[in-house]
């Protein structure tokens, strides 16, 4: 046999069993985006909405509700008559779940204009849903240093 040192072989009654690997088991990296993307999930319409339990249900709908306060306070649009024979142009809520940084998560909804309905002869007609700060500053600069008037 083989020499342990002066030691006699010892005879091996029992088989000895594989190693196992103490590493933690986990699915890898590139499935668990798509488990993210199956617990947030972002409806895709106002009715779809509807199907969701009753507390996202609310959620969404404050969303809305906060959209709808944001374009109302900004005089973002106004009631009009129509035309006899024109038709309004449609629009559709676009919902997002943002996470930030920390962790924290949260629900946008959208507003936009169907424009795809829109005909030729108003296309020169625009809608932007708000104007940010860093617009504003930059147009009231440029006013300023072409000393423009200001309404």
């Amino acid at each position: 046999g083989f020499d342990r040192g002066g030691k006699e072989d010892m005879p091996t009654t029992c088989a000895e069993l594989p190693r196992r690997s103490t590493r933690e088991k986990r699915p890898p990296d590139r499935f668990q985006a798509s488990i993210v993307c199956q617990v947030n999930t972002e409806p895709s319409n106002f009715n779809e909405i509807k199907l969701y339990p009753t507390k996202d249900q609310v959620v969404w709908q404050e969303t809305m509700n906060r959209e709808l306060k944001l374009l109302k306070d900004l005089e973002v649009y106004e009631d009009v008559k129509l035309p006899p024979g024109e038709r309004a142009i449609g629009c559709k809520w676009v919902y997002k779940i943002k996470t930030g940084v920390d962790g924290t998560v949260t629900h946008k909804a959208r507003l936009v204009a169907q424009g795809f309905a829109q005909s030729d002869k108003d296309y020169d007609e625009v809608f932007a849903p708000s104007l940010r700060a860093n617009t504003l500053r930059a147009a009231l600069v440029w006013a300023a240093k072409n000393k423009c008037k200001i309404n």
